[in-house]
């Protein structure tokens, strides 16, 4: 096997500001491995919150290239040692389980949708896909609004708005004036358990489909006050790391965001959204702020089995330097192409 692991810099289209951090720029980790003529790719978008760095995540990938069992279609063995080195996923795990999957839907043929059984074919998965959402920073509030209003412009029907400390009824009262689809929004964990029922009171008005882990993931029990006085849905995202999760979340929120960076990548994923389905919980694949094609293309495969999908991080880059699954008017499109179905750009 010839592998290669290498870093890769991003540049976002615009500054990307949540309540807890903006940038302008990501470093994500790439690995690939070639063999057969055949290209594998993972990738691994790191995020301080969970203490990761670039630096550590290529580290961590580079150790770990010894998991990656000689068979190709042996996942199994490849979740099992992953499990073992990476009991608590990230990022580092999920791009060599990206590459695992990648490369065993290479080894079949197949579009990874096909293996995961998500879809037959391509028209299929994008008929079975829900439409992925886009994100909204925080910025001024005339700003957001011409940005929801660009969104729109591009054809999508459905908006993630950040929201923090600010007015959340003026930016949401001008977002609502530029744009009719769907609007959810997501505090990044920016309110007390105190305050975010006032807070979601007051924004109800514009039609929102649910708020986003609004209060800190360590407080679960906060969590579940919130949702008890809450006007509308409430999804975990901090707080839904892996499988383990998602039973101590069940009564304190509706729905759950799974992302493959955080779980450590597609196995840990579909087992975290076969559980909350279960109890009867609804999904959201997300992603993080910078993504390239590789890692949101295996979430996209993921898509059909799930109710809401926020995997724009591509879309925000301007030098992604792969295509896979593209986006027309908010939906995704993909091809028969093997695999992630990922060429470069």
């Amino acid at each position: 096997m010839n592998v290669r692991v290498y870093t890769l810099l991003a540049h976002l289209e615009v500054p990307f500001q949540i309540s807890r951090a903006v940038r302008t720029e990501k470093r994500m980790v790439i690995v690939e491995l070639e063999e057969r003529g055949q290209v594998a790719r993972g990738e691994g978008s790191p995020d301080a919150f969970f203490g990761e760095t670039t630096e550590s995540i290529e580290a961590d990938v580079r150790a770990a290239l010894d998991l990656i069992p000689e068979d190709p279609t042996d996942l199994a063995t490849l979740r099992s040692r992953l499990n073992e080195r990476f009991p608590h996923g990230g990022a580092a795990a999920c791009a060599l389980d990206i590459l695992g999957h990648d490369r065993a839907a290479h080894a079949a043929g197949r579009p990874l949708f096909a293996l995961l059984g998500t879809a037959d074919n391509a028209s299929t998965a994008s008929r079975k896909a829900p439409p992925t959402s886009f994100t909204i920073g925080i910025a001024e509030p005339k700003v957001m609004a011409d940005r929801a209003a660009a969104a729109a412009a591009k054809g999508f029907q459905v908006l993630k708005v950040k929201l923090g400390h600010g007015d959340d009824d003026a930016i949401l009262g001008g977002i609502r004036e530029r744009f009719t689809g769907t609007i959810r929004v997501d505090p990044n964990a920016a309110w007390t358990p105190d305050e975010a029922p006032r807070r979601i009171r007051r924004i109800v008005r514009h039609n929102i489909e649910f708020v986003e882990q609004p209060t800190p993931p360590q407080d679960v029990d906060g969590l579940r006050r919130v949702r008890e006085r809450s006007e509308l849905p409430i999804v975990a995202d901090e707080a839904a790391v892996r499988v383990s999760d998602v039973d101590r979340l069940a009564e304190a929120c509706d729905g759950i965001n799974v992302k493959l960076q955080k779980s450590g990548g597609i196995a840990e994923a579909r087992a975290m959204i076969d559980r909350a389905h279960e109890l009867g919980l609804k999904v959201m694949l997300g992603c993080r702020a910078a993504e390239t094609s590789v890692a949101i293309a295996a979430a996209a495969h993921l898509a059909p089995a799930v109710e809401w999908a926020d995997l724009d991080g591509n879309l925000l880059i301007t030098d992604d330097p792969f295509r896979a699954v593209a986006v027309r008017d908010g939906r995704f499109v993909f091809t028969d192409r093997p695999g992630l179905g990922v060429v470069p750009a």
